[in-house]
């Protein structure tokens, strides 16, 4: 229920349960039925069960977790992954392998990969998470985080291997050019999985 229809019907009912709290009395007693009930009542009076779409909360939400797991890739994914090749090429060179030819290998860009899947699950999980928290008091929310784990993992099936490509292309740069585009790539494609997500298990209702 939106803020703005809610807040007349809790200025109209808060006094009397302030009140009630002052002789010792429970919101059951006043409301004659339990604090759920009485929502549900109130809400089907005023013709409020129609769900809430909540786009902006969702959106904003899943910001929120975005954010953090961009903030996580930046800090651990990525100074491991230059570590894990560093690592990597120096023991291929002490064998006496091409440092070069290291660079170009299919290894090099298995590990690559690898971390680059690694920083996509966190991503999802720290995505619904956020989404989970921020709309916790929604309609079909259960629907809405199975839904959006299913077509987070499409979007991320398709934006991760698009990111890898454009790193590939500019060599695996670290430029905030290359690095935006990649995010934003899968930024995108992750908010409108999201937005379709909560749209599908709105049709539920």
């Amino acid at each position: 229920m939106p803020r703005a229809l809610r807040d007349p019907v809790v200025a109209d009912v808060c006094a009397d349960l302030h009140a009630a709290y002052g002789q010792g009395r429970t919101p059951e007693t006043v409301l004659g039925m339990t604090v759920a009930e009485f929502a549900e009542q109130v809400a089907r009076e005023n013709g409020w069960l129609v769900a809430w779409p909540m786009y902006g909360r969702l959106l904003a939400s899943a910001a929120v977790g975005a954010a953090a797991a961009i903030l996580a890739g930046f800090a651990l994914v990525l100074p491991s992954m230059y570590l894990v090749l560093a690592a990597v090429g120096h023991v291929l060179v002490w064998a006496g392998s091409d440092a070069e030819g290291y660079r170009e290998s299919s290894l090099n860009a298995g590990i690559v990969y690898a971390m680059y899947a690694l920083f996509g699950v966190g991503f999802v999980a720290a995505v619904l998470t956020a989404v989970r928290w921020g709309l916790k008091a929604a309609v079909q929310l259960r629907q809405t985080l199975s839904a959006g784990a299913v077509l987070i993992a499409v979007s991320a099936a398709v934006s991760v291997p698009l990111a890898v490509a454009i790193g590939h292309v500019s060599r695996f740069s670290s430029a905030p050019l290359v690095v935006a585009a990649e995010f934003g790539l899968v930024l995108g494609l992750a908010g409108a999985a999201l937005v379709a997500a909560r749209a599908w298990a709105l049709r539920l209702s």
